[in-house]
């Protein structure tokens, strides 16, 4: 359950926004072959967010923002039944995990350079207490008539929390006619305490992740859209904003408690045909990881092991998507907030043509 309300103003050169949400949720699961059962609540807490502009000039501005979040433990990271379909990686959830809360503060400076170049910088700081991250740690073999007699358990726990800081760059420059790009570099330093945990350590690694998208406007019909990512060795997978995507069940990988994330990259490519009475719908041809080079790797250590691990999810997808506009689009209500935003709906708009 969830509910928010928000208040907005706007003074000559300067306007705010202030809300509050209030969320709470909770989980019943049952094991049905076996008829155990798990429940977990978490009652309802508050999250205030505060955004603030001002306007230096007709193409810089300022902005700061604080927001303040929860990221609650899914389905899977809860189940306390053990998963056998990887006979040699073993893994469970843990039902006594709490939700991570964070605070975010971000101070960004825009600039419109010229007609077609447009930078946003920001500079952010970030605390997450509770961190949801991987565990392993040993255990007698639940399969007594097999060997060993001591296995190797994957599960989740809370870490004590994490403190990031960093520098984001976020551009869109119109190169030709048909020709822009989007890029962006956020160069960030991650303090991890995990040491609250049986084997778990405090750790710190400074990294840094690069994107850029290429799109071209071929003719009137047609697009093409070309795009590259690196993320170098880090602790916590990074997002657009300062944020961190802490990727979870079903692929990528989520920061764990006793090791680190290796650097990875890969190629994207795309391609787009509009169609019918103003281009009301579109076919998109889509290829994944053109290189297969996207591979999810980490490497774990602890008292107990050594364990490095690589895990490719849904390498090189060839996809065909098609899109249909019914009716009228009011275009008022897609405009966004900020340039950071409007970036990142330009990066996604061939991706998300056919979703």
């Amino acid at each position: 359950m969830a509910a928010y309300i928000t208040y907005s103003k706007q003074i000559k050169k300067f306007n705010y926004q202030l809300g509050l949400r209030a969320e709470s949720s909770k989980y019943n699961g049952t094991l049905i072959n076996k008829g155990q059962k798990f429940s977990n609540e978490f009652p309802f807490s508050l999250f205030p967010s505060a955004f603030a502009t001002y306007k230096l000039t007709e193409k810089q501005d300022l902005q700061l923002n604080y927001s303040r979040k929860i990221n609650r433990p899914n389905f899977f990271q809860l189940i306390p039944f053990i998963d056998y379909s990887d006979s040699l990686n073993l893994s469970k959830g843990n039902p006594n995990l709490v939700p991570e809360f964070t605070n975010l503060l971000e101070l960004s400076y825009q600039n419109q350079l010229s007609n077609g170049h447009n930078l946003l910088s920001t500079v952010y700081f970030k605390n997450t207490n509770d961190l949801i991250a991987r565990y392993q740690y040993p255990e007698k073999n639940p399969n007594t008539s097999a060997k060993p007699d001591t296995i190797l358990l994957t599960s989740y726990a809370n870490a004590s929390q994490t403190y990031s800081y960093g520098l984001e760059f976020t551009s869109k420059d119109k190169i030709t006619k048909i020709w822009d790009i989007t890029s962006n570099l956020n160069l960030f330093n991650v303090i991890l305490k995990a040491g609250n945990l049986p084997g778990g350590v405090d750790n710190q690694q400074l990294s840094w992740f690069f994107k850029i998208n290429n799109n071209f406007k071929l003719s009137n019909k047609y697009s093409m859209q070309l795009s590259g990512d690196y993320q170098a060795k880090t602790l916590v997978q990074p997002g657009g904003g300062g944020g961190f995507m802490g990727m979870r069940f079903g692929g990528g990988n989520m920061p764990s408690a006793q090791g680190y994330i290796k650097p990875y990259y890969g190629i994207d490519f795309s391609i787009r045909r509009d169609f019918l009475k103003n281009n009301a719908a579109s076919l998109t041809l889509q290829i994944s990881d053109i290189f297969r080079t996207r591979l999810n790797s980490s490497y774990t250590e602890s008292v107990y092991f050594i364990q490095e691990s690589d895990r490719r999810r849904d390498p090189q997808v060839l996809r065909l998507n098609f899109n249909w506009r019914f009716g009228k689009i009011d275009v008022s209500l897609l405009k966004r907030k900020n340039m950071r935003s409007e970036m990142e709906s330009g990066q996604q708009s061939m991706q998300g043509a056919g979703q």
